[in-house]
């Protein structure tokens, strides 16, 4: 470990001599504290904490309710569990869904975007769905002219 922190201390004494200072940060100097941080603690993955960082954020997705956290995270991990069995579940099943005639198949390939939560629909939108079930429901045909 001497012999490796002698050598980033020479390095980076030569990489400052060619390139200006004003490239240098806080950044570049951490190189030299590292070797010395491996030298007392070891290897970085028995202290590393980008796994349990990424792991709090996706519970921290979960939270709903704000006054009961931990009962938010824990329904969010158990739905999450749910649909990961079903998914795995179901991969290997056919689909029995018809397609009917009339319907285009362009339509399949439609999906609505969103998160899951109600929201209002625009005029525009609005008006245009209102539209295409006027002209395509075959139950008001009857009134249609």
């Amino acid at each position: 470990m001497q012999m490796l922190r002698e050598e980033v201390v020479e390095t980076m004494s030569t990489i400052e001599k060619v390139f200006p200072l004003a490239t240098f940060d806080v950044m570049t100097q951490l190189v030299v504290h590292i070797v010395g941080e491996l030298d007392l603690c070891g290897p970085v993955q028995t202290r590393w904490m980008y796994p349990i960082e990424r792991y709090m954020k996706a519970l921290k997705g979960y939270v709903r309710i704000m006054a009961r956290l931990e009962g938010s995270m824990a329904n969010g991990y158990s739905i999450e569990e749910a649909l990961g069995f079903c998914t795995k579940y179901t991969q290997n099943v056919k689909s029995t869904r018809r397609v009917w005639d009339d319907e285009e198949p362009t339509m399949n390939d439609e999906v609505l975007k969103g998160n899951g939560r109600p929201h209002k629909l625009s005029a525009n939108l609005k008006n245009w769905a209102h539209t295409f079930v006027f002209h395509n429901a075959s139950t008001i045909k009857p009134w249609r002219k």
